[in-house]
């Protein structure tokens, strides 16, 4: 074995791990407290996605004892692949959940450039208040510090009766994906597929009837086997000829190229008039960006 303790690093054999044990200290102090500020609520609701964050912030819950409440709001922007994570999970753990359909395009921060697009945190209170009888408990956002402060700069002021207790703690997006992983919670709520309205190269494209192209498409695919695939949608210079660019992990590129004319065929159906295969790795993406 050799070791560099200075950098952090520890090399044994063939294999290499990133050892921070001051940083890993701090965040078990700091999810420590967490759970113990969590267990002095009797009741909470959590606004509950079912994406990597509220995963991470459910589990906390969990392991507090405190009793926990579910609301999960279906939105344009929502997947359905998403919505049904975020039922199987409080099934799971048998969590009282509540899922409340909404046409209305809900704030995110790829978003931004419409004025008409309501804040995201009153509209939750407020339906939850209008169709549960939940108004009298807290509601636990599950935001990191980034999050919050870009709700802030948009919406002034919090909403009462809301938790921010995650960002407030000073946890960033880096710290929630380090306590995600370390519980191993990659099988419920994995981030990498997020709001739909990332799939648009140009936001000015998402509407209504385009994300549910998208959302139809991304279903088809996973129905064949490829629950991976995420759907892009890109116009040509006509601005009306609409292309779905497909990309799938590396692993599932041999059974894409033997899916190509079902893939095709689907993808057409709803309403795409061009379908291409992204050939391009995540990682060469982030080299050829740099």
């Amino acid at each position: 074995m050799a070791a560099n303790l200075s950098s952090g690093v520890v090399i044994m054999d063939a294999n290499i791990v990133v050892l921070n044990r001051g940083y890993d200290q701090t965040f078990q102090a700091r999810e420590q407290l967490l759970v113990e500020t969590l267990a002095s609520y009797g009741e909470l609701v959590v606004s509950f996605s079912g994406r990597l964050e509220s995963c991470y912030s459910m589990d906390l819950c969990r392991a507090s004892g405190v009793r926990v409440r579910a609301v999960t709001l279906d939105s344009p922007t929502r997947s359905r692949k998403e919505v049904a994570r975020a039922k199987r999970y409080c099934q799971r753990y048998d969590i009282e959940q509540r899922i409340i359909k909404t046409d209305e395009m809900i704030f995110c921060d790829h978003l931004r450039h419409l004025n008409e697009v309501i804040d995201p945190v009153r509209y939750i209170c407020h339906l939850t208040a209008r169709e549960t009888d939940w108004s009298h408990l807290p509601m636990l956002l599950p935001a990191p510090v980034e999050e919050l402060q870009e709700y802030l700069r948009r919406f002034g002021s919090l909403p009462a009766n809301t938790l921010w207790l995650f960002a407030k703690q000073g946890m960033t997006h880096r710290d929630v994906r380090y306590g995600f992983n370390k519980r191993q919670l990659g099988r419920w709520g994995k981030s990498a597929h997020g709001c739909l309205s990332r799939r648009f190269s140009d936001p000015e494209l998402v509407d209504k009837r385009h994300l549910r192209m998208v959302d139809m498409a991304e279903q088809m695919l996973a129905d064949m086997g490829l629950e991976e695939a995420q759907v892009f949608f890109h116009t040509l210079s006509d601005q009306a000829t609409t292309l779905a660019r497909v990309r799938v992990p590396q692993r599932l590129r041999a059974q894409v190229f033997d899916l190509q004319p079902d893939i095709l065929n689907a993808l057409k159906s709803t309403a795409f008039d061009l379908v291409t295969l992204d050939m391009v790795l995540e990682e060469e993406r982030q080299g050829l960006a740099g």
